[in-house]
């Protein structure tokens, strides 16, 4: 037996070994949020002024108001932090909530606006000062 026969396959295993490590690398000193879909997150994060994002499966990085963030999916959720500043992780995460809140308020929105035309009506949506929407349908012409 030929010494290449053993070691492909003792490659193969640790070439596997070292991407299993790496999708699995807890974020340590991340906090918990409830956002499950990668792409919310992004969208929230370039609404609330984030740049130079780093984006692959399942974590996120880049530079924020708060300072470098890194965001890892763990489970179904994904957990976030402001690098190396503990106390403005608090802080970035209540900012990334209220941004997540609005971009999902305007989807629901637009998706509203949408159904309301296929169904011959007219919604008019009005915001208030404190972000209040009231949607309003009238019948199309």
């Amino acid at each position: 037996m030929s010494l290449e026969v053993l070691l492909i396959p003792i490659g193969i295993a640790a070439i596997a070994a070292i991407r299993e490590a790496k999708s699995t690398d807890l974020c340590e000193k991340c906090k918990t949020t409830r956002i499950t879909d990668q792409q919310l997150l992004q969208d929230a994060l370039v609404a609330m002024g984030a740049t130079e994002l780093s984006v692959a499966d399942g974590r996120v990085t880049g530079n924020s108001p708060y300072g470098r963030i890194t965001f890892q999916r763990i489970g179904e959720t994904f957990l976030g932090r402001v690098d190396n500043d503990e106390d403005q992780t608090g802080n970035m995460l209540a900012a990334l909530d209220v941004s997540v809140g609005a971009l999902l308020q305007q989807r629901t929105i637009d998706s509203l606006h949408a159904r309301a035309a296929e169904m011959g009506m007219v919604l008019v949506s009005q915001t208030a000062a404190n972000g209040e929407v009231q949607l309003v349908f009238e019948q199309g012409t």
